[in-house]
């Protein structure tokens, strides 16, 4: 991933004030610095013992969906340790060089174009250059897991890791850049993306499945190998469609017309590589869709039937009880709970 021509955190204020649905700051106070990323990501402790030169914290953050997105970086020579982390963490540097450990596990060295995701469980040490700056996404656990659940039409086995180092090379890996690459420039030049409900979400499910894909994990190989999900070109269109578009009117005759496929063959597609319907996968996909918007939704102005109606999920007799069934909980639970 290249740097961001003009990248601005440490040249001083923006020309005009960041929109009210991103986070600015900047601090020479290590406390003060560690309660920004605290509140913005997970505990930490910043260590400034190695060299001399002052503290220059500056962070651009922003919510995209359920992700939490920012560009970090602290003017100098720092360590930063993290408790265990809750969710799942992307970092990608944009200049400089980081030393990073997580767990128990190796240290790895990145730069530009490099990236590491640090599974929850375990805590964070990573020892950055003087003009290092990272790209740092955190990814709800929940978020993830439940996106990987309806990939493979069944509940998983455990906590979902994924490995240390990420691949953005590779063919997979560079879908997963392309978005990551987005982010970069919305941090550097808004616009509409972190207040739009619609484009937030979609975003989300792009960086969702560009791990789900692209990253090697102890159970993504049942995505690649097992049997109920190696779809065939076709169902995988048809499912990219279910996906992209969840809020459209979608019936089974509308979708096989889509893909070009006769219903009858659209259906046993669907059973074959995925043990299920068209319409039940198109639930399945608007269920959880709607779990990610109830917890990423600003309790204050959102409400159940507004998320619901705005996924094509009209009776809310029937989608309260299936959601219950999916998450044991009610939505209006969900999105009462504290952040």
């Amino acid at each position: 991933m290249k740097p961001v021509p003009g990248a601005a955190l440490g040249l001083g204020p923006p020309a005009a004030p960041p929109p009210p649905h991103y986070t600015r700051h900047a601090t020479d106070d290590r406390d003060e610095a560690e309660r920004i990323v605290g509140d913005l990501y997970l505990p930490n402790r910043l260590d400034l013992s190695v060299g001399s030169a002052h503290l220059s914290m500056n962070v651009v953050g922003m919510r995209v969906g359920a992700l939490t997105v920012g560009r970090l970086t602290y003017g100098r020579r720092v360590r930063l340790r993290t408790a265990d982390a809750e969710n799942f963490h992307v970092n990608v540097p944009l200049r400089g060089r980081v030393v990073s450990k997580s767990g128990a596990g190796e240290s790895v060295t990145t730069g530009p174009g490099d990236g590491l995701v640090f599974s929850p469980g375990a805590p964070a040490d990573m020892a950055w250059s003087p003009g290092a700056e990272q790209l740092c996404l955190m990814v709800p656990r929940a978020c993830l897991e439940a996106e990987l659940e309806q990939l493979l039409g069944r509940s998983l086995r455990g906590r979902l890791t994924f490995d240390f180092v990420a691949d953005l090379q590779s063919p997979l890996g560079r879908r997963l850049r392309t978005v990551l690459d987005l982010l970069v420039d919305e941090l550097e030049h808004p616009t509409d993306l972190g207040r739009s409900t619609v484009l937030g979400r979609h975003v989300e499910g792009l960086v969702l499945d560009g791990l789900l894909l692209g990253q090697p994990g102890n159970q993504i190989d049942a995505v690649d190998h097992g049997g109920q999900v190696r779809l065939t070109p076709v169902i995988k269109q048809a499912v990219e469609l279910l996906e992209e578009r969840p809020s459209e009117p979608w019936t089974t005759v509308r979708l096989a017309t889509e893909v070009h496929l006769g219903v009858r063959a659209l259906q046993d597609g669907f059973r074959r590589d995925l043990a299920t319907t068209p319409m039940a996968y198109l639930r399945r996909v608007r269920l959880h869709r709607a779990r990610a918007a109830l917890l990423a939704a600003d309790r204050q102005v959102a409400t159940v039937c507004g998320i619901a109606t705005s996924l094509g999920l009209l009776h809310m007799g029937r989608f309260a009880a299936a959601y219950r069934d999916a998450f044991g909980e009610a939505p209006s639970d969900t999105l009462s709970r504290l952040s």
